[in-house]
């Protein structure tokens, strides 16, 4: 329903030491509140909102535009806070959308016979916070006391007012906000609306912290400039001290050139050593006393100019928040104070290495009493000189200071003519945002009222449909039982049915294991068909091999036949017919065993 950046603000750290700080200066369309169109259920909405821009808001800008024309009235920092322009916006913008919820959400509208009341009686009624409080807050930051559940009022206190002299519309004349009817509001919005307070009051927190910051350092500056002119004094004085005790040195020393300038080298050497004893001593002791002064004021100085280097850095961080004109000013005074310090510093630097340069040369006067005056005048002159050129230098740098004052004053008035410019750009976009949003709002609500006709015409269709669907269930209810009567009917078939299935099974069964036995004993047969085969080839293999043994008997006979021929010709005759019937007997023996074995002569002998 509602959609929002991610980050509240643009957040930064001007100060190193704070936890956390906001930068106003940056993009404020980061926090600027987006509205997008409803798609989910709509509740109901007033019928009294028309399709135009609030006028307080118009009214509100246009005076926030006035304001920033006219200027903000110089004002003490410790006594009130400055003018947060782009907070207040901020703030008026989470009003406008508490103001634009309520309304949406607000249920009934309100009865023809009540009289119109302004807004801000509305506001008052609705929350008593307003009504008691005696402080000037704006009256749109509240809507009802279930939607606001921390206080507030202490903190609106810190910003301008606002104008009271809104004139009231027919389209929120009649916004009564209730408990009951503040409970539709969805959870997300009031959470929504509690971190959005949470973050006003972190940056009133956190904008508080800064100024306290800056106190701080401004007191500390004073302090810092306070200690300087301090040691400046003090330097001086002693300065002042170291050349008044000079000058008597000197008188005594040139009364007792002249008193004793006739006497022994030895006697005037020792009158001449005699009154520069105490000298000494104290120019020692004084330069002593002035080099830890002038370290102590150097370490002061340096830490001082490394905080000021520190805070301006934080100035230049958050001026375009914090920085008003009074505090500009107490910047540039420490600033001159700070200049005006290390010329004083470095003038006593100078003074220190000419005191260092005077006793030097009172050393010397006891070896050269003649050349003391001439001496004493050279260095008169040559301090005159160097005072009147350090007076130059510090014009100079008086100069400096003022012009680079003028440029940062100039520099400052240019960012922040930019930043209202800027900030007048912010807030006509703002405003053009609120309109765009106000517009949504009115659509929203037609939509509303559209679909709430809609779920009307759907209630009757429904009542039509529920009485169509109620002769239906006595149409079903006659069918049902036609088909009821059909199923017992159906039922019995089956049991019939199911009966000679049975029987049908058991048939299949029986002739199943006949088949089975039979199966058995053909095999039994097949296998003793093939025993029998075995055996017959193991007997042909048999007869082979008695065929090849006789065949090779009857050649061998034969080739004795023949050689007894040859050797006995006579005899022939009489063996012819025992041959003749061992040949007959053995074709007998191989037709008995191809009878047996169903095969034929001639295929015996083809192989």
């Amino acid at each position: 329903m509602l959609a929002t950046n991610g980050a509240y603000g643009c957040r930064a750290h001007p100060f190193a030491g704070s936890p956390t700080s906001v930068a106003t200066t940056g993009n404020f369309a980061a926090t600027r509140l987006k509205f997008l169109p409803r798609s989910g259920p709509r509740l109901k909405t007033s019928s009294g909102v028309t399709n135009c821009m609030d006028p307080a808001c118009a009214a509100r800008m246009k005076r926030l535009k006035n304001r920033k024309a006219n200027g903000a009235p110089r004002m003490d920092l410790s006594k009130k806070k400055p003018a947060d322009y782009t907070e207040l916006a901020y703030r008026e913008a989470i009003s406008k959308l508490k103001y634009l919820l309520a309304e949406s959400y607000a249920p009934n509208p309100a009865t023809p016979g009540t009289k119109p009341q302004s807004i801000r009686n509305v506001y008052k009624n609705s929350n008593l916070r307003i009504s008691e409080s005696g402080e000037d807050t704006d009256d749109q930051s509240v809507i009802s006391g279930s939607f606001r559940k921390k206080d507030l009022a202490g903190n609106a206190a810190s910003y301008p007012p606002l104008s009271k002299t809104m004139q009231p519309t027919k389209a929120y004349s009649n916004i009564a906000l209730s408990r009951a009817d503040l409970q539709s509001i969805p959870p997300e919005l009031t959470s929504f609306i509690e971190r959005q307070e949470d973050y006003i009051e972190q940056l009133e927190r956190e904008s508080q912290y800064c100024r306290d910051e800056l106190i701080n350092l401004l007191s500390k500056v004073r302090e810092v400039v306070a200690e300087n002119e301090a040691l400046h004094s003090k330097n001086r004085a002693a300065l002042s001290k170291c050349a008044l005790q000079d000058h008597c040195v000197q008188v005594d020393h040139e009364c007792h050139v002249e008193r004793d300038g006739r006497d022994a080298d030895s006697s005037e050497s020792k009158k001449e050593k005699q009154p520069l004893v105490g000298p000494s001593i104290v120019f020692e002791s004084r330069i002593s006393e002035l080099e830890a002064q002038l370290t102590q004021a150097r370490l002061e100085l340096r830490k001082a100019q490394e905080e000021n280097q520190a805070n301006l850095k934080r100035l230049a961080d958050s001026c375009s928040n914090e920085g008003g004109p009074e505090m500009r000013a107490e910047l540039d005074r420490a600033l001159r104070a700070k200049y005006e310090a290390e010329m004083k510093l470095e003038e006593s630097q100078k003074l220190l290495s000419a005191a260092r340069d005077k006793e030097t040369e009172a050393t010397q006067r006891a070896k050269r009493s003649m050349d003391d005056r001439q001496q004493i005048e050279f260095e008169r002159s040559q301090s005159e000189m160097e005072i009147r050129r350090l007076k130059d230098e510090l014009e100079r740098q008086h100069e400096k200071l003022r012009e680079a004052a003028q440029e940062a004053n100039r520099r400052m008035t240019e960012e922040r003519q930019q930043l209202e410019r800027r900030y007048n750009q912010q807030v006509e976009q703002l405003s053009a945002d609120i309109a765009s949003h106000w517009e949504t709002a009115n659509k929203s609500q037609l939509e509303s009222e559209k679909q709430r006709r809609e779920i009307n015409e759907l209630r009757r269709e429904l009542s039509q449909k529920q009485t169509s669907t109620d002769n239906l269930k006595k149409e079903l209810q006659n069918k049902i039982s036609t088909l009821q009567s059909d199923l017992n009917q159906v039922l019995s078939e089956k049991d019939a049915a199911e009966q000679e299935v049975l029987t049908g099974k058991l048939a299949a069964e029986r002739s199943e294991r006949q088949a089975r036995q039979e199966q058995s004993r053909l095999q039994t047969e097949i296998n003793s068909y093939k025993q029998r085969l075995e055996r017959a080839d193991a007997d042909l293999v048999h007869c082979r091999r008695e065929n090849l043994r006789l065949s090779e008997q009857i050649a061998s006979l034969e080739k004795e036949i023949s050689m007894s021929k040859i050797t006995h010709p006579e005899g022939s005759h009489s063996q012819v017919t025992p041959r003749v019937e061992n040949e007959k007997e053995l074709t007998s023996m191989i037709m008995d065993m191809e009878t047996k074995h169903g095969k034929k002569w001639p295929a015996y002998k083809a192989t």
